[in-house]
């Protein structure tokens, strides 16, 4: 009964709830949060792909211990940063992402003890010195399957969010909670996407490396290496992006074609193509640093717009059955303001961290 009340007020005359702050200000943070949250994932699941396909080659060697010791930390900044955007997509769209995680609820409640395992033998990889290589690519091969379970349940929530059409029927045919987004296609090439932007990310992760990780410092291979990984990566991305596209209902498509989201996506395309060039010149390059920096702060700026892009393509989705912007605002800003306070702190905190981390890991 209660996902069919929710259901029967969205459609007839959709959410009323009024936010603590103007729809604009939310959007933004959300982006912003959102593309921290996935670079930390980035950096956390294309590091464990490196690790477990590069198998023996000394690239992985180089950098074995020291992505193993660093794992446990991404995943805690991961799980922090993606608490926020959670949030703020609960305070937008709440009713849209509380029936779709109602309907897969066993899926949504499995993720909490799933990452509690993950958590644990990322601890154990990192702590336990009696463990062998092979051993501790083992307990990296149980984390992967995790972290693929966390993030295809997400992403298949995130897109039964957008699609109250199902809802109904998929509630009836399982009042129980054990439903599954019946849009496989889209769900699992939008998912593709993602994993490929991780490995896109390790590659230029591994060229941060080279600049400032002492072990590694100046080696020549290993920035070679990060661009071929970031090459891979964003390839594979645009290939899934692509067909995910394709795989949208034609009024669908036809609309986001007409939307902002195009020239935002348009601007993604532009900017990777950018990265690939300075990636592929940086491992010629006698100084490479001027390019890879640059890279890092386009890879940053390419994650936004793809989020921007994910933002319009949802409304596109809900284009006649909600319309955010319409949500009215409270005189209440104190949790805003609360919040925003505690932001510049954390990421002050984590600046220092990352700056005491690559200065010297020794002492960090």
């Amino acid at each position: 009964m209660i996902i069919q009340n929710i259901i029967s007020v969205i459609a007839q005359t959709g959410p009323s709830m009024s936010i603590p702050g103007p729809y604009w200000l939310f959007t933004v943070l959300h982006w912003l949060i959102l593309t921290l949250h996935l670079l930390a994932m980035n950096f956390l699941m294309g590091g464990v792909l490196l690790m477990i396909m590069a198998k023996n080659s000394p690239y992985r060697k180089l950098l074995f211990f020291e992505n193993i010791k660093v794992f446990p930390t991404v995943m805690a900044a991961t799980i922090t940063l993606g608490v926020a955007p959670l949030l703020f997509l609960q305070v937008i769209y709440g009713e849209f992402f509380y029936s779709a995680s109602i309907i897969s609820g066993w899926q949504w409640l499995l993720i909490i003890p799933v990452l509690l395992v993950v958590y644990y033998l990322f601890y154990t990889a990192s702590i336990k010195k009696s463990l062998s290589d092979s051993g501790r690519i083992k307990l990296l091969l149980i984390s992967l399957t995790g972290l693929v379970f966390v993030s295809f349940t997400i992403t298949m929530i995130s897109d039964l969010a957008s699609k109250p059409y199902l809802w109904a029927e998929l509630y009836q045919s399982s009042p129980s909670g054990w439903s599954l987004n019946p849009s496989w296609g889209q769900t699992i090439f939008r998912w593709i996407h993602i994993m490929s932007g991780a490995l896109a990310v390790a590659g230029i992760i591994i060229q941060l490396y080279v600049l400032y990780f002492d072990k590694v410092k100046g080696n020549r291979e290993l920035l070679f290496f990060g661009g071929r990984v970031f090459l891979m990566g964003v390839l594979s991305a645009a290939t899934a992006a692509v067909i995910y596209l394709l795989t949208l209902e034609p009024v669908v498509l036809r609309q986001f074609l007409h939307s902002p989201g195009l020239h935002v996506l348009t601007t993604a395309i532009v900017i990777n193509i950018i990265i690939a060039f300075l990636v592929y010149k940086s491992s010629e390059s006698l100084s490479p640093k001027p390019m890879v920096l640059t890279s890092a702060i386009l890879a940053f700026v390419g994650v936004f717009l793809m989020v921007m892009t994910r933002h319009y393509l949802r409304l596109v989705f809900l284009e006649g059955k909600f319309d955010p912007a319409a949500l009215q605002t409270s005189d209440d800003y104190s949790p805003l303001i609360m919040f925003l306070i505690t932001f510049v702190i954390g990421l002050v905190a984590l600046f220092w961290m990352l700056k005491k981390y690559f200065g010297s890991p020794e002492k960090a």
